[in-house]
């Protein structure tokens, strides 16, 4: 089994969310007002390997791994709930190679 978790933008950690779980997470993005919240994204952890994919907003993605100091954050912008989802399934599952090859960039802009 996967040990993966979420934080939301309260700060609230749940640990291994069904698939629907996670869409209702990535839906708070359209919601979520930055002044009123402690954390404007939602995450997702795959605690095993380190790498999380962090939602924000207007369709930014980020990718990075805290176990691996090499691996510095990645983005994608444009990201949809739809893929939003995908990814995060992807990665909940432990196929970090299917994750990597999404058109990540090491730059936002």
């Amino acid at each position: 089994m996967n040990l993966y978790h979420t934080t939301d933008a309260d700060g609230i950690t749940e640990i291994n969310p069904c698939e629907t779980r996670m869409q209702e997470l990535i839906d708070e993005l359209d919601d979520l007002d930055p002044d009123t919240v402690d954390h404007p994204d939602v995450s997702l952890i795959h605690d095993t390997s380190g790498w999380m994919i962090t939602l924000y907003p207007k369709g930014i993605a980020s990718l990075e791994n805290f176990e691996d100091a090499d691996e510095g954050p990645k983005h994608i912008k444009g990201v949809n709930r739809k893929t939003a989802l995908k990814l995060w399934q992807l990665l909940a599952s432990g196929d970090i190679d299917s994750v990597k090859t999404s058109p990540w960039s090491n730059k936002i802009g």
